[in-house]
């Protein structure tokens, strides 16, 4: 949970201070990588533990590839139909920042040598800097969540006094 709040952050810490319709997007691209890869595989092994099937790996591990570029890219196109059509390229390029967002996170971690196909399919190297252990984010959730929380409560706050005031109009 704490690698989610810390992914979400990334964006919407920065979001703050930007207009556009498309944070919206990047905020759901900096999740997507992990909604996709890991919650699907999280709710089949529930399903295996509560005695209701057993759900061979073959089912469970294809899922790891929506944590790599290769899967993410048709994902976020597919994902950006759901848009009304003016917004789609807006989101799709919104996604894909957040995607690459969190991809950047990721690979500042150390996974023990199993890092990210980040050029896949035509290398198929592995990439990982190993700057921060993979639960290092843990420490920090709390922390950048409230910091979140207090930039845009004070950006907002200014946004509207600026309004009140008169000197945003039209914008």
């Amino acid at each position: 949970m704490a690698d989610l709040v810390t992914h979400l952050c990334t964006a919407l810490l920065p979001g703050a201070f930007l207009r556009g319709r498309a944070l919206g997007a990047v905020v759901l691209g900096t999740a997507l990588p992990d909604l996709i890869s890991r919650v699907p595989p999280l709710g089949l092994e529930l399903v295996e533990r509560l005695g209701v099937a057993r759900v061979p790996d073959v089912v469970l591990l294809p899922w790891g590839i929506f944590h790599e570029p290769v899967a993410l890219v048709p994902a976020c196109a597919l994902l950006a139909l759901a848009f009304v059509r003016r917004d789609r390229l807006l989101a799709f390029a919104g996604l894909l920042g957040g995607c690459a967002l969190h991809l950047g996170l990721d690979v500042l971690q150390d996974h023990h040598g199993h890092g990210y196909f980040l050029l896949a399919p035509c290398s198929l190297e592995r990439y990982e800097l190993g700057l921060i252990g993979s639960e290092a984010t843990v420490s920090i959730a709390l922390p950048l969540a409230f910091a979140t929380f207090v930039t845009w409560s004070t950006v907002a706050r200014r946004r509207q006094q600026r309004i009140f005031d008169g000197g945003d109009e039209g914008r």
